[in-house]
């Protein structure tokens, strides 16, 4: 099956995974205008379609990679990758939301790098002045700083002077934009308020069925995942059972953010979410059953992905 194709990928096997990647974010052009379906509100339909393909591909490989590295996932793969392709099947010209979410994998780098230090100050500084920037596009993404205190409380190297540090690496950014604006007598330009927006229930019996049957094996999938994780987490290493808890808060956290604000933001959850699935399909010892739920993923992953054209 093609789970062991991807665990201890060959180069043929990554190159694979690259065009994957190309074909399934081109694969609706198929029944479906370029320039209605990649519309945006200020940038080029051509160049919302490369941004699909690139960023989400960076951010794909770029967890990946540092999952492996930082010695998460001990198995080398190109699964956990794979999978934040599949679960972020229903965004497609979300331009700000990509770029957003590549920033948010250096500050999940950043609270990894936090663990065992004595004095991380640079690494909370530096999370904390990334978020701060994103707050300016996605305001509400401010709440993120309960991650960054919640991941130091996990890692034992939560202080007051952490907390200080936190706080001037959010308003660092503001600082430099209300310099930058003083300097050019230009006026400032107020960045969007925190907004409460409580998730639509009702939108749920819209959904097409393209879109009803994958959110079944999505879940499924999510399910499957999170008793995999809390089953044989207590055998993992300290470190790897420290920073799963993290990603557990990230999801968590990012969830809740979600739920209370526009549709956009449930991109931001996807990359905890994808590790920990990605530990579901490289771990478990049943992998018949891990086999025909992420091919049945896959299928209607595709599947979705292709009657978009038809459901818009």
């Amino acid at each position: 099956m093609l789970l062991k194709y991807l665990i201890n990928p060959k180069p043929s096997v990554i190159l694979f995974f690259i065009l994957f990647c190309v074909l399934f974010a081109v694969f609706p052009i198929i029944k479906q205008d370029i320039q209605i379906l990649f519309q945006h509100s200020y940038l080029n339909s051509i160049i919302v379609l490369l941004l699909g393909i690139i960023v989400p591909f960076f951010i794909s490989m770029g967890l990946n990679n540092m999952i492996y590295e930082k010695n998460i996932v001990r198995k080398e793969n190109i699964v956990i990758g794979f999978v934040f392709i599949l679960i972020s099947t229903p965004f497609v010209n979300t331009v700000e939301v990509w770029i957003s979410s590549f920033f948010l994998l250096f500050v999940f780098n950043f609270l990894v790098e936090s663990y065992q230090k004595d004095l991380p100050f640079s690494q909370f500084f530096n999370a904390s002045i990334i978020l701060g920037g994103l707050t300016f596009i996605y305001p509400n993404l401010i709440f993120l700083m309960l991650l960054l205190i919640v991941s130091g409380i996990n890692y034992s190297n939560i202080n007051l002077r952490i907390f200080i540090t936190i706080l001037l690496g959010l308003i660092t950014p503001y600082l430099f934009y209300f310099i930058f604006t003083f300097l050019l007598d230009v006026p400032p330009s107020w960045p969007q308020k925190i907004e409460v927006v409580f998730f639509d229930v009702s939108a749920v019996q819209e959904l097409y069925i393209s879109e009803i049957i994958w959110i079944v094996f999505f879940v499924l999938v999510v399910v499957f995942s999170f008793f995999e994780l809390f089953g044989w987490l207590y055998k993992k290493s300290i470190k790897s059972r420290r920073t799963f808890m993290t990603i557990v808060w990230y999801f968590i956290i990012g969830v809740l953010i979600a739920i209370f604000s526009a549709w956009e933001y449930w991109y931001f959850p996807l990359i905890p979410l994808a590790i920990i699935i990605g530990n579901y399909f490289v771990y478990t010892k049943k992998r018949k059953v891990a086999n025909i739920l992420f091919s049945s993923f896959l299928i209607s992953s595709i599947y979705y992905k292709y009657m978009i054209t038809f459901n818009m």
